[in-house]
């Protein structure tokens, strides 16, 4: 009887085995499909990386027009296609060739997304250039359905993968001080008032290289004329490389340097920078920051704004306004600084100063950017100018990193920009710096690029810079615009005529040279603030 009933659990036991292998097998099965798709996951990520970071490098402009052309953006959908599909071991269905780029890859207008089938798996390619009203911006996603083995006794066949990839077009990894490129050519691109005596140095505090210029530095370049006109009471002093492109019209620009002239015969390209995404925060309300060295504190935080926003606030003339790090996007909006007001980026209003310059001590944003980038679009503009007795202490620090654009821009007025040239004027500073000095902060300071890219009209718009301060320099980084006015500012009155005095000691200077006497510094190259090279094209998400 005991033997009947074991041999009855044993078959109960054989047949609960039985069912528990199919079921275990079935879950490996299962698991090994998963783990295949896992993995293919991966591998068409990298695809659509590669087919991006393709695609992007079409759409850097090779002239001096910023925005892409039809051909461009036809091309970029070719070379998107091909390198998206080659880590996937394939090619597209009609072929190879992007020189020219065959009429499948066309998109029927600009803007227009396409579609583009893989030759032999079940893989497709979609690209879409412009992307999120970026010119400079691809996107391109790559749908492969993967065969599956085991799941395909449930019924399963194939399961899609899909992964997108956004690139933007690398920029031009060149190194400016002062960058006048007029859309047309013609006028001046660069224009000097005289008022004052005034410095541009290409990185070395004016020494040495006003003698002997440095390959490898910033340097002053001019597609047009550089309008310096003959001396009356204003002197200019260039250190560094110089470089016009049309006539001769730098008057007697050769007595403020002691090198000789050189003349640059090729219009250089138009820096592809690229301004950040809009953020999704609309019109961030301001906060109060409490007491700071005895002032009371506001804070502004990043966001879109389509209002304005004009410092000082109603009663806080003398107060002080930080700026948390972010992006800060003015659509039809201006920005105003006047007055006693201190604004920066610190915690306090003052400089705080790293290895290679002054560093911001808030917090990055919530995205990451971790310095300030002002962008202008629309009817948009910012000014700071000084207001009677009074005078603001502005310092902003660029961000090294931030989450979509081009980095170390502080100043970004995009070519969507509608304050029209010729002569319109989207960025002014005239600031009397001696004034914020003696009130115990600093005057003007920009560590970052001042970046104009609007080409409106056949002379472009502009952006004033007025010397702020006989110590440091206004801006620490680039300026690039269609049209660079500097003004000397008559810093320490130093309007009417000139004394020059000995030219120093370096053997490669002429006897005969100049050198600058109580000069207001104007731009001064920085390469820790200045966009950084990311190859001919680079991710973004």
């Amino acid at each position: 009887m005991m033997i009947k009933l074991r041999r009855g659990k044993r078959a109960q036991s054989l047949v609960i085995v039985a069912l528990s292998a199919t079921a275990l097998f079935g879950i490996i099965a299962l698991g090994l499909d998963a783990g295949r798709l896992y993995f293919q996951r991966r591998d068409v990520q990298n695809a659509a990386d590669a087919g991006a970071l393709a695609g992007a490098q079409a759409l850097i402009p090779n002239d001096a027009t910023p925005t892409p052309s039809i051909q461009d953006i036809a091309n970029a959908g070719c070379f998107a296609s091909v390198f998206a599909l080659k880590p996937l071991q394939d090619v597209p269905s009609d072929g190879t060739s992007c020189d020219p780029a065959p009429p499948a890859y066309r998109p029927a207008s600009p803007g227009g997304g396409i579609t583009e089938r893989a030759l032999t798996i079940a893989a497709t390619v979609q690209v879409w250039t412009p992307s999120r009203n970026n010119p400079d911006e691809i996107h391109v996603r790559v749908i492969y359905n993967v065969p599956l083995t085991f799941a395909s006794v449930l019924g399963f066949t194939t399961s899609a993968v899909v992964a997108d990839a956004y690139a933007h077009g690398g920029f031009f990894n060149k190194t400016y001080t002062v960058f006048g490129f007029d859309a047309g050519g013609n006028g001046n691109s660069v224009n000097y008032d005289q008022n004052g005596n005034a410095q541009i140095d290409d990185g070395f505090n004016g020494t040495g290289d006003i003698c002997k210029p440095s390959s490898v530095q910033g340097k002053m370049v001019s597609n047009a004329k550089w309008h310096a006109p003959n001396p009356n009471g204003g002197w200019l002093d260039l250190n560094g490389q110089f470089f016009y492109n049309q006539a001769s019209d730098t008057h007697a620009l050769t007595l403020y340097w002691y090198d000789s002239v050189t003349v640059a015969q090729n219009i250089e390209s138009v820096p592809n920078y690229d301004a950040p995404q809009k953020p999704g925060i609309q019109n961030p309300p301001y906060t109060n920051g409490g007491i700071v060295n005895g002032k009371q504190v506001h804070d502004i935080w990043p966001g879109t704004y389509t209002q304005n926003i004009a410092i000082p606030f109603a009663g806080g003339a003398n107060d002080i306004y930080r700026v948390n790090n972010g992006v800060y996007y003015f659509q039809n909006a201006n920005f105003t600084i006047t007055g006693g007001v201190v604004v920066s980026n610190t915690s306090d209003g003052k400089i705080h100063m790293g290895p290679y310059g002054a560093v911001t001590d808030l917090p990055a944003a919530p995205d990451g950017t971790n310095g300030v980038e002002f962008v202008f679009d629309g009817n948009a503009s910012f000014s700071a100018t000084s207001s009677g007795t009074a005078s603001p202490s502005i310092s902003f620090i660029a961000p090294a990193f931030v989450s979509s654009g081009t980095d170390s821009i502080v100043f970004f007025v995009k070519t969507s920009d509608t304050i029209s040239g010729p002569n319109g004027t989207p960025w002014v500073e005239q600031i009397d710096g001696n004034k914020a000095v003696a009130a115990g902060y600093p005057p003007f300071q920009i560590w970052g690029t001042l970046y104009n890219a609007d080409v409106n009209g056949s002379h472009g718009t502009g952006v004033v810079l007025q010397a702020v301060s006989t110590s440091v320099y206004g801006i620490n980084g680039e300026v690039a615009s269609p049209q660079v006015d500097l003004d000397g500012g008559g810093l320490n009155g130093t309007t009417g005529n000139y004394t020059p005095s000995n030219p120093g000691s370096n053997p490669n200077c002429k006897p005969s040279g100049y050198v600058q006497n109580t000069a207001g510094y104007l731009v001064q190259f920085n390469a820790h603030y200045v966009p950084h090279f990311r190859g001919l094209a680079y991710l973004v998400r």
